[in-house]
């Protein structure tokens, strides 16, 4: 109950939220500008040929625009269900492209809709000091309850470890035999790097993978103590930035890095900003206090010096041994660079520019380039400003979300669960109605990702040859080309070569099609004319015993010529060699 008490009641400031909320919006934003790019292989039938209607182009643009918005903290609130209605749209309902990111997505941008991400770092709080400088007041940034920063971490982490390892790694011979790190990386086409004297280390290749199992066993029991945080932290960065640099999964692998910034401790962040901040300022800006828009311009400059470059000091805390020219003096606002030049108006506008460019823009939106024209400065509202006091009707409303959080995520495990373990006992019909809910919607399913059966029966990788030359699917070592990435990279490995594949297999030709109907296009090559595809293959060596040497002996093996895929008048045709085995 202390702990719970603890994690509903107790407050901290919302910065961490914030720098959250960046990076999973930085790192999501560019997962849509992937599915964006090679869209009509994503919705196409055939690519280019046999078209989606409507093209999804234009509503994939609008969505970057909304994560953009919410990345900067817009509307945050109203950008978040957008999201969220997208997610289901788009995201949640792949089946060809899916892969185990998707669910993490799905379930981070429903909690996205609830979590006071706004309350830092965003426009919407600079718009709400705006509103309060224009009612005499300060306002002050709400702390949040530390719930908030757990229930990304418990959904998008700890249920997806702990279903990964308890219910799947404990029962698989190939993590139990340590080979969990070593055997995927052992296979050109779920790797990207070709580090076999890594792999060649047993004991370390080893030691590796069982880490990787007791830490995503124990982290669900763990991140929630201060004690462990730490350490949780340092060992899952160093596993996901392992992800990025083996596997070609790189937005699943920063996507949980982002998570994982909501368990560094919030007072790292201020201690970072102290060191990033010049040690000197580049400009010392005075300005008049009781004026509300000289009060709103270092508002702004506030919210977008970063790196400090600019000393704001109000004219009334002026010591009187500072050598202050009186005409500066007599000016609402007035600066002095380092080597003592003043600065007004028109002159100190363009020097705060030069120094901070996002002021040009954001002032013009907010209307304050009249401040540096002095024109209406006699009109200029007279502010006696004061502390707000809006913390009072804050409890109320944070109660109520942090009381849902925690209901939801309650519900969330129990799903999680139901899912792996029939825990209500529903039957088949009940259970896949209620596991394909929260699969869809809140992301709540099975990780069974990287297992036995996921190699066992891989003995061959097929690709495509155009004018002896290797499409960019798989390159000569067998590894993921240009095309082949995330959602792009489960569908060629799992759907379309898969284990035990065989020539004229449905998922290979299906996958031919789509893909070299896509690249043709892509590099202006004439489907209605005779075209002809090399279709070759790459046998692989698969072990569930530990054995020098073996990404390399899967690397040396040759491409062979399997068959052709003809297109000729926009059809196709396939022709395997019968000599082939």
């Amino acid at each position: 109950m202390n702990i719970i008490k603890e994690i509903l009641f107790k407050k901290i400031s919302a910065k961490g939220l914030a720098i959250f909320r960046i990076a999973y919006s930085i790192n999501f934003l560019f997962e849509i500008i992937y599915i964006y790019k090679y869209r009509q292989l994503y919705f196409d039938r055939i690519p280019y040929l046999d078209v989606h209607f409507p093209d999804n182009g234009l509503l994939l643009l609008f969505w970057m625009a909304v994560i953009i918005c919410m990345g900067i903290g817009f509307s945050t609130r109203i950008m978040t269900i957008i999201n969220y209605l997208f997610t289901i749209v788009f995201i949640s309902s792949m089946t060809d492209y899916e892969y185990h990111m998707v669910y993490t997505y799905t379930g981070v941008n429903f909690l996205l809709m609830f979590l006071p991400i706004y309350k830092s770092l965003s426009i919407d709080l600079l718009k709400k000091k705006i509103v309060y400088l224009n009612r005499n007041q300060i306002y002050n940034e709400e702390k949040v309850s530390k719930i908030n920063y757990f229930a990304p971490v418990l959904l998008g982490v700890g249920l997806v470890y702990f279903d990964s390892a308890f219910v799947y790694k404990i029962n698989s011979p190939l993590w139990l035999n340590g080979l969990g790190v070593w055997l995927p990386s052992s296979v050109p086409i779920s790797t990207i790097t070709d580090n076999q004297w890594f792999l060649n280390q047993e004991f370390l290749v080893k030691l590796l993978s069982y880490i990787t199992m007791v830490f995503e066993f124990m982290f669900i029991f763990l991140f929630w103590n201060k004690k462990f945080r730490i350490i949780l932290f340092v060992i899952g960065v160093g596993l996901h930035i392992g992800i990025l640099v083996e596997f070609p999964i790189p937005y699943f692998a920063l996507g949980y890095l982002s998570i994982y910034l909501l368990m560094i401790p919030v007072s790292i962040w201020d201690k970072i900003k102290k060191r990033i901040q010049s040690k000197k300022a580049s400009l010392k800006l005075y300005y008049n206090s009781t004026n509300l828009d000289c009060n709103k311009v270092v508002l702004l400059i506030k919210c977008l010096d970063v790196f400090g470059k600019i000393d704001s000091i109000e004219k009334k805390e002026i010591s009187e041994k500072e050598n202050i020219n009186e005409y500066v003096f007599d000016k609402n606002l007035a600066g002095l660079s380092f080597d003592g030049t003043p600065y007004v108006e028109m002159a100190l506008f363009k020097k705060i520019c030069k120094i901070l460019p996002l002021f040009y823009y954001s002032s013009k939106i907010l209307f304050l380039g009249k401040v540096f024209t002095e024109k209406k400065r006699d009109q200029s509202q007279s502010l006696n400003l004061i502390e707000n006091t809006n913390q009072a009707y804050f409890f109320p409303s944070v109660f109520k979300t942090d009381n849902f959080l925690l209901f939801f995520l309650c519900i969330a495990m129990l799903l999680q669960f139901q899912i792996n373990y029939n825990f209500f006992g529903y039957n088949s019909t009940t259970k896949y109605l209620v596991n394909n809910f929260a699969k869809r919607y809140y992301g709540i399913t099975n990780h069974d990702v990287f297992l036995d059966d996921h190699f066992k029966g891989f003995e061959n990788m097929y690709t495509l040859k155009y004018k002896g030359e290797l499409l960019p699917f798989l390159d000569e070592k067998g590894m993921c080309d240009a095309y082949i990435s995330g959602s792009t990279y489960a569908y060629w490995m799992f759907r379309v070569n898969k284990p035990y594949v065989k020539e004229n297999a449905y998922s290979l030709r299906k996958g031919f099609i789509e893909y070299s109907s896509f690249w043709a296009h892509r590099n202006n090559i004439d489907l209605s004319d005779y075209q002809e595809f090399e279709i070759v293959k790459k046998r692989l060596k698969i072990s569930f015993e530990w054995e020098e040497d073996l990404l390399q002996k899967n690397i040396d093996q040759p491409w062979e010529r399997v068959g052709v895929l003809i297109w000729n008048n926009k059809s196709t045709q396939f022709l395997w060699d019968s000599t082939n085995k």
